[in-house]
């Protein structure tokens, strides 16, 4: 996928990799920091935002992420690969959950990034790891 997800998740028992849109995604923010208060990490779950583009957009993200970890996927590499490509010109959003083992649990992904996440399934996901 381009992103090192063993060294995300570390030695608990899932990672949460969220996929914005564009740094500039006003409700792909908003998601961005209902997600850090979640309190996955209490639960032993790892969380880190997925930014479309280089450093720069990863630092916008990381200036209101409420302490995730923010990654650049250095273009859109990062969200073809886990099958988030563009409908026209919308970049799709989308929440995915891998277990300890790297197996993927839980994904919610839409076009418009008001369907890409849901807390309230996302915990229920989590709580079946």
């Amino acid at each position: 996928m381009g992103i090192d997800i063993d060294g995300l998740r570390g030695d608990g028992k899932g990672l949460v990799l969220y996929f914005i849109r564009a740094a500039n995604c006003p409700v792909c923010l908003r998601h961005a920091r209902s997600l850090a208060g979640l309190g996955l990490a209490a639960r032993g779950v790892a969380a880190a935002v997925v930014v479309p583009g280089g450093p720069a957009e990863a630092e916008k993200v990381r200036r209101v992420a409420g302490g995730l970890a923010v990654v650049s996927s250095e273009g859109v590499a990062a969200h073809r690969a886990a099958g988030l490509d563009k409908t026209l010109i919308m970049q799709h959003s989308g929440t995915l959950l891998f277990d300890a083992a790297g197996q993927e649990r839980y994904r919610l992904v839409a076009t418009l990034p008001t369907g890409s996440f849901d807390a309230a399934a996302l915990g229920a996901a989590v709580d079946r790891l």
